[in-house]
């Protein structure tokens, strides 16, 4: 370059460089900031850009002004675990092996997003919203920050927090935000849209007969505060931000209440927005797109290899107007299953058609059809032929059934405070995924009244929700021990007793109804038998708190109380640190003279004081001098349990009666 010095050639060179590999690459800069949020149980069709003009979303709105919206994005499953895997390593279901909620976990050799991510020199930090999203469900790679904290929320139930709300976790991303390097990929998780619906006063005034929308709203008004720090940060073109869903909600449609039961379009169509990092504004693709296309996507903005083996496809071929070309999206549903002991759902969508696999199968053109109200399955049997041989050349990549998890009582009082209901692979008859069976639309009611139930529980109206159980039928497993478990709460032992042993019949391993069991025969003054019952639960799983704290009840009602204390003492260590252990054992301590104060801060932290704990805890201190200290008790756990008669009667007998 004939007058240029030798530093001003090398700048040009370098210049002339940058700029064809920014058009090898669509021109796009390469983002130095990643920014994926996941808002759940999000149906794309609550969002204002996707056509709603109710339901306030300015902030996902002008996202979608702002860059990409996709018409049609799919999600493989109306279940939380299950999709939130498939966003991050671009895998179905099959492919990625967790299946279900609560009871599978992502295989440590299954390659995900952030460890690329990582592995490149990104910083990387995880925020998420629920109990579902635990570390111990495999999400945690990759992230050198995963912040699965529980703060306090009204639906914490007995068990201990299940999940925190979108100020919490934006709070929470806002302060690491102020110590991250200049490149990070941040993943945020808002769970507010979930059931049940409990939005700030501000947002329940506003939508005040559709709280589901209420959740929405707030949930998009703080994404609107965590974008504008992020977006403080530096240049908007360099910071790609990623807006999606796990799956939607039914709302009524077609008979089911949430999700997790069914596969229609209203829990498996989500928004998916991206923008920034030199994408086109205001661009909308209608092509078919899958939840499971995100993960490549976003490696390929960041100019990084793809993760190996994936189902999902990079969609920058769709942004410059052109139809992908057509794809097919995997559905399934194994809750029925899992959880119910029903048949499992598979399906798959390709061009306008919809099947599903199901003891009665479905399908549905959602160009005429959009609402899937008419199956078409008995009038055009070859497209039900081409796509069930379509789904099972899919599932011939399947992993094997791996190592499933088992809830203890804790953990699952933390699931079921988040309106999930939890069996597990131990209730699965026949082979995990095989369709047959009793079909799930058959079941909608009683998974409907089940959870129902488990919400009167934690409201402590067990007879109310026994008067919905004890009529049931062919819930099968789940409804056996469910059954049982709110016997128990409602003092009905011989009827508890029966329905443990009809779970037992169907699931003979069961750690769960083994416990129910031992309960209802020791509420009956069957020790020995009572005994027996605990001890094969805790031979069946020896990790788990709940026999032990059966064996420490035997022990108590046969006057042992060192023995109790130790048993007690060695729940407290096992998996869950067991509540009812605590509270046990500070009974014991207290009604011994002895001192149980870290105890009662942990429990008092925790507020997982239930009417039964509190009053038993609350005399100790009154036997003990300590009246003050009763009366806080019983006052907390009227904070929790509002509705209990009896710990209402306890705190106003004890107030009345101050000197």
């Amino acid at each position: 370059m004939p007058g240029c010095s030798s530093p001003q050639r090398l700048r040009r060179v370098g210049v002339l460089l940058a700029g064809l590999l920014g058009l090898a690459c669509g021109g796009a800069p390469v983002p130095e900031r990643i920014v994926l949020v996941t808002i759940d149980t999000l149906r794309a069709d609550h969002v204002g850009c996707y056509g709603s003009s109710w339901v306030a979303t300015p902030t996902l709105d002008g996202i979608a002004a702002e860059g990409v919206r996709f018409e049609t994005a799919i999600a493989p499953t109306p279940l939380t675990l299950p999709s939130h895997s498939s966003l991050m390593t671009g895998l179905a279901p099959p492919h990625h092996g967790a299946r279900n909620n609560s009871t599978f976990r992502l295989d440590e050799d299954v390659p995900v997003l952030a460890e690329r991510l990582h592995a490149a020199g990104w910083a990387t930090a995880a925020f998420v919203g629920a109990v579902v999203l635990d570390r111990q469900y495999g999400l945690a790679r990759g992230f050198d920050i995963y912040d699965d904290h529980m703060a306090p929320r009204r639906s914490a139930g007995r068990f201990g927090f299940s999940e925190r709300t979108a100020n919490q976790v934006v709070d929470a991303a806002l302060a690491w935000l102020r110590v991250a390097p200049e490149r990070f990929f941040l993943w945020l998780h808002l769970y507010d849209p979930h059931g049940s619906y409990r939005p700030p006063r501000e947002y329940q005034a506003r939508f005040p007969t559709h709280p589901y929308a209420g959740e929405i709203a707030f949930a998009d008004a703080e994404l609107g505060r965590l974008l504008r720090a992020v977006r403080s940060r530096g240049d908007p073109e360099r910071t790609l931000v990623v807006v999606t869903s796990d799956h939607g909600e039914s709302l009524g449609e077609h008979g089911e209440l949430s999700h997790s039961l069914t596969l229609y379009d209203a829990t498996q169509r989500i928004p998916l927005l991206l923008a920034g990092a030199g994408l086109p504004r205001g661009r909308v693709v209608e092509s078919l797109v899958r939840l499971l296309d995100v993960a490549p996507t976003i490696l390929a903005l960041a100019r990084l290899d793809p993760l190996p083996g994936i189902d999902g496809r990079d969609l920058r071929e769709t942004l410059n107007g052109a139809r992908a070309p057509e794809r097919l999206a995997y559905l399934e549903t194994l809750s029925p299953q899992l959880d119910f002991g029903w048949s499992p759902l598979l399906g798959v969508r390709s061009g306008s058609f919809k099947y599903i696999r199901a003891p009665r199968p479905e399908l549905y053109d959602l160009v005429a059809d959009a609402q899937e109200a008419h199956d078409l399955a008995a009038q055009r049997p070859e497209v039900v032929a081409e796509l069930d041989a379509a789904l099972d050349a899919f599932l011939r990549g399947a992993r094997p059934v791996v190592s499933t998890l088992a809830p203890d009582s804790e953990m699952r009082g933390r699931l079921e405070a988040l309106g999930y209901v939890v069996g597990g692979a131990a209730a699965v008859q026949g082979e995990l995924g095989r369709v047959g069976g009793f079909d799930p639309k058959d079941g909608l009611g009683l998974a409907q009244a089940l959870l129902d139930a488990i919400g009167l529980v934690a409201e402590d109206r067990p007879h109310d929700a026994l008067a919905l159980l004890e009529p049931l039928e062919g819930g099968g497993f789940l409804l056996e021990l469910h059954r049982a478990e709110v016997a128990l709460r409602a003092g009905k032992p011989a009827l508890a007793e029966r329905s443990a042993r009809a779970a037992l019949a169907l699931v003979p391993q069961s750690t769960g109804a083994h416990v129910a069991l031992g309960e209802a025969l020791l509420d009956a003054g069957r020790l020995d038998e009572a005994a027996r019952a605990f001890q094969t639960a805790q031979e069946l799983d020896e990790a788990a708190a709940d026999s032990l704290v059966g064996l420490g009840r035997v022990a108590e009602a046969r006057g042992r109380l060192d023995e109790a204390a130790a048993l007690y003492a060695r729940a407290t260590e096992r998996r869950g640190a067991s509540p009812e252990a605590l509270w046990r054992l500070a009974a014991l301590r207290i009604e011994a003279g002895e001192p149980a104060g870290p105890l009662l801060g942990q429990l008092a932290e925790e507020m997982v004081l239930r009417p039964e704990a509190a009053l038993r805890l609350a005399a100790a201190e009154i036997r003990a001098g300590r009246r003050s200290r009763a009366e806080l008790l019983l006052s907390r756990a009227l904070d929790r349990t509002p509705a209990s008669a009896e710990l209402r009667r306890a705190y106003e007998d004890l107030r009345g009666s101050r000197p």
